[in-house]
């Protein structure tokens, strides 16, 4: 076995008799270098403790730095992101906001055409009566011109001439009062 120079910093002990004393936790990391993992070549290269050392102890510092600037990098992102969602919010309620506006002009709009729907159905209804009630009046007026000249003895026979004959015809709405009798004239 070879002597292992003493530890860096002059404890005054070697790494045996540590070893010896207090046993090493058992090392689960891969192997950093190529000769790492055959460990006849190992020994070959072999390492003075101290160099093993600061080679760790520069390793470990390294995957401090490197953790740090890792959890600052995704502190920021996280930063970044949220500020992000917060413009993303921003925005969404503004729109929400405009599109109540225009939901509410719309509604507005839809209840003012309903109404005047209601308004222009009521009048064609009364107008639709009234255009009934004047076709209605033109047929009795028809008939009785077709009436007449068969009780005067028919077509081609002799005029009566004298007083008109008046025909009482009931005429209900269309601009006419309702129950009021219309004399028509022949």
């Amino acid at each position: 076995m070879l002597p292992l120079p003493d530890f860096e910093g002059g404890f005054g002990f070697t790494a045996w008799e540590t070893s010896a004393q207090f046993p090493s936790p058992p090392q689960h990391m891969a192997p950093a270098h190529e000769d790492d993992r055959y460990p006849a070549q190992a020994h070959t290269a072999t390492r003075s403790g101290s160099e093993e050392l600061s080679r760790d102890e520069e390793r470990r510092i390294r995957r401090m730095i490197s953790n740090r600037e890792s959890a600052r990098r995704s502190r920021m992102r996280k930063q970044r992101n949220l500020e992000e969602l917060r413009n993303r919010a921003d925005r969404l309620r503004l729109e929400n906001r405009e599109l109540a506006n225009r939901l509410g002009a719309v509604t507005s709009r839809c209840l003012l055409y309903c109404r005047d729907n209601d308004q222009l159905r009521s009048e064609a209804t009364v107008l639709r009566r009234r255009l009934i009630d004047l076709r209605r009046v033109l047929l009795i007026r028809q008939l009785q011109r077709l009436v007449a000249p068969a009780a005067c003895g028919g077509i081609g026979g002799p005029v009566h001439v004298g007083k008109p004959q008046a025909a009482n015809v009931q005429v209900y709405g269309g601009g006419f009062t309702a129950g009021t009798e219309q004399t028509l004239l022949t």
